[in-house]
């Protein structure tokens, strides 16, 4: 081997194994493999960023941070316009970061705007601050993790059975006090109203609660309220750190809005005694009546063209599930509305929306088929006041039958909200 090439042997040898076994970022390696500079780049920040600013922001800000979103027209405050460099020019960048991790009362802005800093993570919320500058076009004020920054997501302590006794114990008749507190919460100092619509007035990124008190069981508000993410990580719903009291308050507020008399018709199916095995034949026939599985997952089986009912015993009341068996458009869960579609070829297309971006919405049928159908086709779309639940189960379903459904999705609750194993 000729000398000039020996000297070379030593490095090429210490970097063999480098070149062998280490997983190269490109070839998808985790982020531990990462390098600390990388993390920090403000292109590779507001790439993370693009997707929670999708899940969390783009329903009032748009999908390009315009103002625009679906859910701005129902504000009484129209939401910042992130692509205007001008406005996000003047801010930096922990002033926003501030903005996003306390949330719009925490900075002595618009309330409407919600707290983000007990749910998403430090990192991430830099990241969603990279890409607000990225929707601007604002490279001027490169975005970096400061050092010591969490990676990690809140994990506030989850409402203990003991305290959930304790709550219903206490509920009782929630004193005029109480009840002008919990609206005030409701109304003017949470961000309640940005994503909820009462009585006409507010957000529809999540359920109308006009109707709170008929719909939802006192101890699902008050143990949802205190920390959604516990039940499920990927709501859109932040924890809004709210103190025991103001929970107790909120949920007092939402359980007086009753919203009238139930129909006189209701009262054969409510007193009814149930078998729940029977409603559980009746859930997971292919060849029975009924036969909901085909759309609702439950007992970690079935459908998922409707929402996944494995714990709908403890989040729904009695009333709620009989009403969605015998008017499914009277209430349709949040996520679950159907759309239409009109293509320029003058085509209908109908589904519940599972997702959307910038060039593309994918619906799913009722038959569970997906379908992307891209935007450039779109002539338009609308969302429908009507369910993909069949709307037919008064006929099909005697009372007893109806009473035996009600009677097995009454079974299907939370660990935490099981009752207590007997001596």
């Amino acid at each position: 081997m000729p000398k000039p090439l020996r000297r070379y042997i030593p490095a090429l040898a210490a970097a063999l194994p480098l070149i062998f076994f280490c997983t190269p970022l490109w070839a998808g390696g985790s982020d531990a493999a990462l390098s600390k500079k990388t993390r920090q780049t403000s292109n590779f920040l507001s790439e993370r960023g693009r997707p929670l600013f999708l899940q969390y922001c783009a329903h009032c800000h748009g999908n390009n941070g315009e103002g625009d979103g679906f859910n701005a027209e129902f504000l009484d405050k129209e939401p910042a316009e992130l692509s205007d460099r001008d406005f996000l020019g003047k801010k930096t960048n922990n002033q926003i970061y501030r903005i996003i991790y306390k949330g719009g009362a925490g900075v002595k802005k618009s309330h409407l705007m919600p707290v983000f800093g007990a749910t998403l993570s430090e990192e991430e919320i830099w990241s969603l601050v990279a890409y607000a500058r990225k929707l601007s076009g604002d490279t001027d004020h490169p975005v970096q993790v400061p050092e010591g920054a969490g990676r990690e997501r809140p994990r506030g302590p989850a409402v203990s059975q003991e305290e959930l006794a304790q709550f219903s114990s206490a509920a009782g008749e929630a004193t005029p006090e109480t009840l002008a507190f919990g609206e005030k919460l409701f109304r003017k100092k949470k961000s309640c109203l940005a994503c909820h619509a009462l009585e006409e007035e507010g957000g529809h990124v999540g359920p109308d609660l006009t109707r709170a008190g008929a719909l939802y069981p006192a101890k699902w508000l008050y143990a949802w309220i205190a920390g959604p993410q516990v039940f499920s990580p990927d709501t859109k719903m932040p924890n809004l750190k709210l103190e025991r009291e103001e929970a107790r308050a909120l949920v007092h507020f939402l359980r007086s809005r009753a919203g009238g008399e139930r129909p006189m018709e209701w009262k054969q199916y409510l007193t009814a005694r149930g078998d729940p095995e029977r409603g559980r034949k009746l859930f997971f026939d292919p060849e029975g009546k009924a036969y909901c599985s085909k759309c609702h997952r439950m007992e970690e089986k079935g459908g998922r063209v409707g929402p996944d009912l494995s714990w709908i015993g403890s989040k729904r009341t009695r009333e709620f599930l009989l009403e969605s068996l015998l008017d499914p458009k009277a209430v349709i869960t949040s996520g679950y509305s159907t759309v239409m579609i009109l293509t320029h070829d003058r085509k209908f297309i109908t589904g519940v929306k599972k997702s959307e971006d910038d060039s593309s919405l994918t619906l799913v049928d009722k038959e569970g088929r997906e379908q992307t159908i891209s935007k450039d086709l779109i002539k338009k779309f609308k969302t429908q006041k009507i369910s993909t639940m069949p709307a037919n189960f008064g006929d099909l379903l005697d009372v007893q039958e109806v009473a035996d459904l009600l009677a097995y999705l009454q079974t299907r609750v939370h660990p935490l909200f099981a009752e207590p194993a007997k001596p």
